[in-house]
């Protein structure tokens, strides 16, 4: 019985021991300036152009051993896209659009053992955006604005995946540089509107944890 709980007594002073080692929570900051462009799936779209696109947003990790962990945090979301598209009104019309969302992600950050002072880490995350505004014009082939009504979808659906690294600057503060594609997969509008349209991004991750 004493061997007993002597094992038991060794083997929780060794998981205490080994959690010790390392940081289980790890928050930060970060921007995310890139590129964004328009996925087009219906046949009458066309010409999607690629614009610059600004993110920026508050990290956590809670990592349940050393180099895994879950992730989440806020993503606050500047999304410029250009495409156009034929009708019988105004023939051909370029829709210019400036949505902004507010992204949860919710996904696992894994990163390897340290490399000096370094880490190099991956992240896959599922991002539930929500629409806090949108900025939308449209114009003719004179380049004349036209009234046009959409209607988005106020739910974004993605796919976030990363790779980069952490460099330590001070015990468990370091930089994060990375970098951050972010894969719409559900139309940006409503069901009853004609068009399909995804707003992808690739952005290069700045940021700070403490």
């Amino acid at each position: 019985m004493k061997k007993t709980l002597l094992t038991i007594v060794f083997i929780i002073a060794l998981a205490l021991s080994a959690s010790a080692q390392f940081k289980p929570f790890q928050f930060g900051l970060k921007v995310e300036p890139g590129i964004g462009w328009s996925k087009l799936n219906s046949d009458h779209l066309f010409d999607g152009k690629t614009k610059m696109n600004f993110n920026w947003g508050f990290v956590g990790n809670i990592y349940f051993v050393e180099n895994y962990g879950l992730s989440t945090g806020f993503n606050v979301k500047f999304m410029n896209n250009e495409y156009s598209f034929n009708t019988n009104m105004y023939g051909d019309v370029t829709r210019t659009i400036k949505n902004q969302y507010l992204e949860i992600p919710i996904g696992l950050t894994m990163r390897t053992e340290e490399m000096g002072e370094m880490r190099i880490l991956g992240n896959v995350s599922y991002g539930l955006g929500f629409l806090l505004n949108t900025n939308e014009k449209n114009f003719d082939s004179n380049g004349n604005e036209v009234t046009m009504i959409s209607d988005y979808n106020k739910i974004r659906h993605a796919l976030i995946v990363k790779l980069g690294v952490e460099y330590y600057v001070h015990k468990s503060s370091c930089i994060v540089a990375a970098l951050v594609f972010n894969n719409n997969f559900a139309n940006i509008y409503g069901t009853d509107y004609e068009q399909n349209v995804l707003l992808n991004n690739l952005n290069l991750e700045i940021g700070f944890m403490f």
